[in-house]
């Protein structure tokens, strides 16, 4: 009696390509781990020398726990996919998979706008009373901004596991005893651009928002020390400068992380070709990029960056 079955279509994995792909992808992941490892290091070492978790600490914990387990989940994936994608002919396990990569992603998003609201609160110079207000209490509000953060992305996240990805089997090849059948995934592009658009656009609204913002306060203080003498020198001017350039460069690496992810959510391109891989590289690559604009923007994460890098290279390099 015949029977019926979908299974997934074998590929090879031992190419030489293949092979450079799980190598450069497990180094890129390594170093973003190991940045966003420090990030958490050093925000609660920080911590515990005040016996308390500044409100900046936290965020920076928040993100770079957030971007370590995503680096982490996705490297997983990378090889369990090189390894075998018999686990994913599962609906369940597939869907699971693309929900926390998207949920890590834009709990990342919102941290990342969290850190730029806090730096233009802490920063800007605007006499009103809500700013000033906001000023005040913004060490209680951050935590209050993390949780929010993390609820908003999981309401975000639910529609992974429903109307976003079916499975599809096409008949293939027939034997005696059995029909196979190489199923595929169909994704639902309008309900998955909807649903995930709405989380960045949240994200980078609020960020592109407390960008423009700074920039109207650095005119404004440039504008008002015109007829002084301290310049552009100022502590205040380097402060608004310094945020500027942080959240400009952090507005450049998420949009192109988000329209990366876009790509590989969408399964437009196969997961085992070419254009697949440079695309994962370069999400990779954003995490890494993300923490590196973080720690040379911080002048106390510049400092600590430094002795631990040179504390490596006299250690094991010398």
């Amino acid at each position: 009696m015949e029977t019926s079955r979908c299974r997934t279509p074998t590929v090879s994995n031992t190419s030489l390509s293949s092979v450079s792909f799980l190598v450069f992808s497990a180094f890129e992941a390594l170093l973003g781990m190991a940045l966003n490892a420090f990030l958490v290091a050093e925000s609660c070492i920080h911590g515990l020398k005040n016996r308390e978790l500044k409100s900046i600490d936290k965020i920076l914990t928040a993100l770079g726990t957030t971007r370590f387990c995503y680096l982490q989940f996705f490297l997983v994936k990378v090889f369990w996919m090189s390894i075998s994608t018999r686990v994913f002919e599962v609906t369940s396990v597939y869907q699971m998979f693309k929900a926390a990569i998207w949920f890590l992603t834009c709990t990342s998003f919102c941290f990342s706008a969290c850190l730029c609201s806090f730096y233009c609160i802490k920063i800007a110079n605007f006499g009103h009373r809500l700013f000033v207000l906001l000023k005040l209490r913004i060490s209680k509000l951050v935590p209050w901004m993390l949780l929010a953060a993390v609820l908003g992305s999981l309401v975000n996240t639910y529609p992974f596991f429903q109307g976003i990805y079916s499975r599809n089997c096409k008949n293939s090849t027939a034997s005696t005893n059995q029909t196979l059948e190489d199923f595929t995934w169909e994704t639902n592009l309008l309900s998955l651009f909807v649903h995930c658009s709405m989380g960045f656009s949240v994200a980078f609204c609020i960020s592109f928002a407390s960008s423009g913002l700074l920039l109207f306060s650095l005119w404004r203080h440039a504008h008002q020390m015109q007829s002084g003498w301290t310049g552009f020198d100022s502590p205040s001017m380097a402060a608004h400068f310094q945020a500027v350039k942080t959240i400009g460069l952090l507005l450049i690496v998420d949009s192109v992380n988000f329209l990366g992810l876009m790509l590989l959510l969408s399964n437009v391109f196969s997961e085992t070709g070419p254009t697949y891989q440079l695309i994962t590289i370069l999400v990779y690559i954003c995490p890494s990029a993300q923490s590196q604009v973080i720690i040379w923007g911080n002048p106390r994460l510049k400092r600590a960056f430094v002795r631990l890098t040179n504390w490596i290279r006299h250690t094991f390099l010398v």
